[in-house]
């Protein structure tokens, strides 16, 4: 819910912000309809995720590559609401933004040992995750091209992830334990859209982001997908779909354990996609 109150916070930021700038701006809207001046939309979101974590330890080296699908009976598909604005700052200047929060738990039973981070799970222990995921899309997209019916543009994004997952076990011989990571990835890309109006009221926007980089301690790479339809009802509401796939492979080292006295080392691979169909109000 915090991180709902934040969006709101941040759109009514900007929502702010468009209406001081609107007088200046009114003579460059002939960007309309390829662009909306400013633009919110609610989703729903049917998600499918690839989750492989493995976490190491100074003390016991390389840990365990879990697959938390697979191996701990993870959900692989979920249904959940996404929110997104888009500001027009200028004919050729945009500023995008996209929110998604998932959250899943899950019990399974250990069919082999597992080291995870610190620990080392027995066979036959029950295992119980919790795994949160919350992302952020903010991207900036210049247009050198802008025509009537179509227009072409590029720019950087960052993609925002917040990773919380939590494992615990128990035995009946040996006992129980647990271990954790919370850890933050900005993962900045390269962003390139293509944007075109089918006929007067259908308009399509492509999009991909790319790119590999290393900051402090944390490394990956990833790509992102868009493709979205709209169909354009008057001058301030929209409906449409999109499919949205965001792919990463990220290195994150010196995360520190629970108890603060060591360090882990965290590697994941995560794939994301949705199909969303949403409602947008257009200014």
């Amino acid at each position: 819910m915090n991180n709902i109150r934040q969006f709101f916070i941040i759109g009514a930021v900007f929502v702010a912000l468009v209406f001081t700038a609107a007088a200046p701006a009114e003579a460059q809207r002939d960007f309309e309809p390829l662009f909306d001046k400013f633009n919110f939309s609610l989703q729903g979101s049917w998600i499918g995720l690839k989750t492989e974590i493995g976490l190491d330890s100074e003390t016991l080296g390389t840990g365990t590559t879990l697959n938390f699908e697979d191996d701990l009976g993870l959900s692989s598909s979920e249904a959940i609401p996404s929110l997104a604005f888009e500001w027009q700052i200028a004919r050729k200047h945009r500023l995008g933004v996209r929110w998604q929060d998932i959250s899943r738990d899950s019990s399974a039973q250990a069919l082999t040992e597992i080291q995870w981070g610190d620990e080392i799970i027995p066979i036959d222990a029950g295992i119980t995750l919790t795994f949160d995921i919350t992302q952020y899309f903010i991207d900036y997209t210049y247009y050198p091209w802008v025509k009537e019916k179509w227009a072409v543009g590029f720019g950087l994004g960052i993609r925002w992830l917040d990773l919380k997952a939590q494992l615990q076990w128990e035995e009946e011989t040996i006992g129980e334990g647990g271990d954790s990571i919370d850890q933050a990835a900005p993962l900045p890309y390269i962003y390139f859209e293509y944007r075109r109006m089918l006929t007067e009221n259908w308009r399509m926007i492509l999009g991909l982001g790319w790119l590999e980089i290393t900051i402090e301690d944390i490394s990956g790479g990833q790509y992102i997908g868009r493709a979205g339809f709209e169909y354009l009802l008057g001058k301030r509401w929209s409906v449409g779909g999109a499919v949205n796939l965001a792919a990463v492979d990220v290195s994150a080292d010196n995360i520190k354990d629970d108890d603060g006295l060591g360090t882990l080392n965290a590697d994941v691979k995560m794939d994301i996609w949705d199909l969303s169909l949403f409602g947008r109000v257009r200014f």
